[in-house]
Formats: structure tokens, sequence, C-alpha cells
């Protein structure tokens, strides 16, 4: 509701200075303009379009941010559990570097911290998303390793790589 009534604000600034230098006739300024001259001059015409353009824009930025948030959220917590757990995947055919690994799970963290924290988040429900994400993919790479699926190792080391271009700091 506050960035609403902030989007209206500005918008009607803006549309009010722009009739003032464009639509401006002689003594704009000088006089105080009686009611009629002002319905005339659009005041309530020009309040409506300003309502008009910024509630939806700001009922849009607040939605479009949200689901950001919610999707860095996702993401960051998905791969700082598969970044976590990567030494429970044998047998994989590409090398990481454990210091790259190390630097993108630790930034990974810190992003999905301050996605939670942009969502309103408690600190223990991000420790506890990233914690189940950790516990997840252990058992998911333990299990492939177990299994000794190529192709699932493959398609699960691109993940990580993914994830250490994602968060390359």
């Amino acid at each position: 509701m506050g960035k609403a009534v902030q989007w209206l604000l500005c918008t009607y600034l803006v549309l009010k200075l722009i009739q003032y230098f464009l639509a401006a006739r002689p003594g704009f300024g000088t006089d105080e303009p009686t009611f009629r001259e002002k319905l005339l001059r659009g005041e309530p015409i020009l309040f409506i379009v300003a309502c008009a353009i910024s509630i939806p824009t700001a009922l849009w930025s607040t939605w479009y941010f949200q689901r950001g948030y919610q999707r860095g959220l996702e993401h960051s917590a998905d791969c700082y559990g598969q970044l976590r757990a990567v030494s429970h995947l044998r047998d994989v055919e590409t090398e990481f570097d454990a210091l790259d690994v190390f630097r993108a799970a630790r930034v990974a963290r810190r992003e999905a911290s301050l996605a939670a924290q942009s969502l309103e988040l408690t600190p223990a429900e991000a420790n506890r998303l990233m914690a189940d994400k950790l516990r997840f993919y252990t058992g998911r790479y333990s299990t492939v390793t177990r299994q000794g699926d190529r192709r699932e190792i493959r398609a699960q080391a691109g993940a990580i790589e993914r994830c250490v271009r994602d968060f390359w700091f």
C-alpha cells in the first residue's frame, strides 16, 4: 500500500510538472485558481491519470520483485546443496577445483540469506531450507554413485558446473 501511494505521488508530481511547463497559460503560477478553473485545467483528470499509471505499476513491481526473490532463494539454496554435497558424487569424469566449489557455495549461501531476508524470512528458515537441500543432494549423489549410472553422474556434474559458474564471485 505504501509503495502504491509513493508511486502515485511521484507520478502525480511528474504529470503536474509536465502540465506546468508544457500546458501553462499566462498567469498560471501567479494567481490561485478558483475551483472551477482547477476543474477546467484538468486537476481531477490529472489525478485519475496518475492513479491509472501508478497503481498498476506499483502492484506489478511488488509481485515481480517478490517472485524474483523467491526464484533467487530457490536457486541459491539448490546450488548450495549441490555444491556442498559434491564430495558424495564419486567417479566423476570432471575435475572440480575445491577452492572454486567452496567459494561458490559460500556465495550461494550468502545469496540465499539475502533473498530470504528480502522475503522477510527468518535466518532459521533459510538455514533449514539449505540444510534440506544439502541432505537431498547428499542422498541423491550417494545413490547415483552406488548405482554407477555414468549418464546420471555426468548430468549431475554438469549441474554442479553450472552452479559454480552462476555463483562465480
